[in-house]
């Protein structure tokens, strides 16, 4: 095992035995510098130095030039400490002839402060990759895309800026042609479809073909008006986690048809985490008195927190104590509505003579369930569930 240990040790470059055995501390120039100009850590620093050789002549000078070119462009200390961190050669780099070009470019088709560091930070090989041979094509592709939109191309690379790093011809072209030519998508579903989830052109045909498979067993096919919503939330869940969520409904009592019902109102629906979904579930059914029909009906009670749901059940049974609820106050109608819409129906027009609405609100007045003795929140019925 020594004798391994030693045959190990004696592979490293001498330079990483110097720097896995010597104390980055503030002793050497370099590091000093890196840690002071640049916001690195003393290890990361150590790490950086020998790449950037600050110690031949004027670096420290190009060091400070490259630093404030990039302060120019909105940089803040934390982006130009994450993108030295992850590229140190950038300080040594030409700051007129290398970086400017490429922030200049990426300036000039509207991508500017703060999407700019961000994007850098993120990526800063790309202050050394063509403007004519990468970010020009990379750019005129996904605006293309995206229906000839500058601001969809934008906020695609805000979404996703590893799209940034994508080869036109490798990714962005290899699936369009699958959407458009093979799925029948118009120009426009494509365009709608990438700026809803820009990932999509990162995927592999295989992959592609895999969602629309699983969007086709809930009833959605490609072209339909919720395909677009379906795909982008199954693109991000793996066929095993699809598969366990959809176990999930079925364990809860939901059968097939309503499953379906419920992702094709709202796809959202599968994208909540098991824990909550048995949670929200299980206080709908039970404090809250609602029914499984009802959450089909209503599918975007599921996104809604628990303590949220809890005021507001505990705003109901105050007004219900109170004789107030009329049939209009239909529960899971509540439940979905916006906090501004549920003040001005439910809470405000009793505020005066009933202060406790106030507190229920607050979470002042905890939710223990309805009183059984009144009359239960109203249920969706089959027909309903029909329509």
């Amino acid at each position: 095992m020594l004798a391994a240990i030693h045959r190990r040790v004696l592979a490293l470059p001498a330079g990483a035995l110097a720097a896995a055995f010597s104390s980055p501390t503030a002793a050497d120039p370099a590091v000093s510098h890196l840690i002071s100009r640049c916001g690195l850590s003393p290890v990361a620093a150590a790490r950086a130095a020998p790449l950037v050789r600050l110690a031949s002549p004027g670096a420290a000078e190009q060091v400070d030039a490259v630093l404030a070119l990039l302060r120019r462009y909105g940089f803040s200390d934390a982006d130009i400490s994450a993108t030295v961190r992850k590229l140190p050669t950038v300080l040594v780099s030409k700051p007129a002839k290398t970086l400017q070009p490429k922030l200049d470019f990426f300036v000039s088709v509207g991508v500017s402060a703060p999407l700019l560091p961000r994007l850098i930070a993120l990526n800063p090989i790309l202050l050394h990759r063509s403007v004519q041979d990468h970010l020009a094509p990379l750019f005129a592709t996904l605006r293309e895309v995206l229906g000839g939109s500058d601001d969809r191309a934008i906020t695609a690379l805000r979404q996703m800026p590893f799209i940034a790093r994508c080869q036109p011809k490798a990714c962005l072209l290899r699936v369009v042609p699958l959407l458009r030519d093979v799925l029948g998508l118009s120009a426009d579903q494509v365009a709608n479809l990438v700026a809803l989830q820009p990932a999509v052109i990162m995927q592999s045909p295989d992959r592609i073909n895999e969602i629309v498979d699983a969007a086709r067993r809930v009833g959605v096919e490609p072209g339909s008006p919720m395909f677009m919503y379906v795909f982008a939330v199954f693109s991000k869940m793996k066929a095993p986690t699809l598969e366990s969520k959809v176990a999930l409904f079925r364990r809860l009592g939901l059968d097939d048809d309503s499953i379906t019902q419920m992702i094709r109102r709202y796809p959202g629906s599968l994208s909540i985490s098991e824990k909550k979904i048995s949670e929200i579930v299980g206080f709908l059914t039970g404090k809250a008195g609602l029914s499984l029909e009802d959450i089909v009906l209503y599918p975007t009670m599921l996104v809604r927190s628990l303590a949220a749901h809890s005021r507001r059940c505990a705003v109901f049974a105050v007004l219900r104590r109170a004789g107030k609820q009329s049939g209009q106050y239909r529960l899971p109608v509540a439940l979905v509505s916006s906090e501004k819409r549920f003040l001005e129906v439910y809470v405000l027009p009793h505020a005066d003579e009933l202060p406790d609405l106030l507190r229920a609100m607050k979470g002042e007045i905890p939710f223990e369930g309805f009183d059984a003795s009144k009359e239960k929140p109203k249920l969706a019925s089959k027909k309903m569930m029909s329509a």
